[in-house]
């Protein structure tokens, strides 16, 4: 497949590398990426969107984003991804999930997670909006921030609300700081809100190195794991596969029962 084998139904959203498109090709409709112009006029840049485009192309995991095709370099180049029609950030605005449906999202995203660092990759952009739903399942997407793991200095990236606490002092990222970046997203699914919040860069730092997790209704043991998930130094934190653990132990939720109908005559 080449990138004129694509229909472009329409514009799906607009990142710092790549225009992303719904398209139709190969008998499937697709979220085509397209590098923007200045990506290629830009060196660092145009290996970034190659390195997304080889990366997706050969990484496997339930859990991830499938990449189908992909041409990394020239005036073609494109991606092609598995088109999942729904963010977990916009199936938060839906309204609070159930916990075991936030129980399948954590085991989902923290898998997919788990695989990249086995891989030696970290992926330092997780958020809601970069876990994607199809046919009941969640799978963790956008692969253009990925590095290796131990690269010394370089561009950090990731999304100040869900930044560990290291990466705002400007330290090198880590399997550490992904874990903070998915206690955060925990905590929100669970909780039903952000444990750290600020209306300006400068407020989400102080909350971020200073400001404890707030209080969580949550199971006692699964409370404590969450926290040490957030704990603001790295080397005291604790990691996705432990809180993944306590997680699968807990017991499902019974739904409180229906009322009973009564009838009056």
């Amino acid at each position: 497949m080449t990138r004129k084998d694509f229909r472009l139904k329409m514009l799906l959203g607009l990142g710092r590398t790549a225009q992303v498109f719904l398209a139709e090709g190969g008998g499937l409709e697709v979220a085509l990426k397209l590098p923007r112009k200045e990506v290629r006029q830009d060196p660092l840049l145009r290996e970034r969107f190659a390195r997304e485009v080889g990366l997706s192309l050969s990484l496997r995991h339930p859990h991830l984003v499938r990449g189908l095709w992909g041409q990394p370099y020239g005036e073609d180049a494109f991606l092609a991804l598995e088109y999942c029609p729904q963010t977990l950030e916009a199936r938060l605005q839906e309204g609070r999930l159930s916990f075991e449906e936030a129980k399948q999202v954590l085991l989902s995203v923290g898998k997919a997670l788990l695989f990249l660092h086995e891989r030696g990759f970290l992926h330092q952009d997780i958020k809601p909006a970069n876990v994607f739903l199809k046919d009941g399942v969640y799978r963790l997407g956008d692969l253009g921030t990925l590095r290796p793991v131990g690269e010394k200095g370089g561009e950090a990236a990731g999304s100040p609300h869900y930044m560990a606490p290291e990466l705002f002092k400007g330290e090198d990222p880590s399997p550490f700081s992904d874990a903070y970046s998915f206690g955060v997203v925990a905590y929100e699914i669970l909780v039903g809100k952000r444990p750290f919040r600020g209306e300006t860069y400068e407020a989400l730092l102080e909350a971020h190195l200073h400001c404890p997790p707030p209080f969580t209704p949550l199971p006692p043991a699964l409370d404590r794991g969450l926290k040490r998930l957030l704990a603001k130094n790295p080397r005291e934190r604790g990691s996705i596969g432990d809180f993944l653990e306590l997680l699968e132990d807990q017991p499902p939720k019974k739904e409180a029962p229906k009322p009973k109908r009564r009838w009056f005559f």
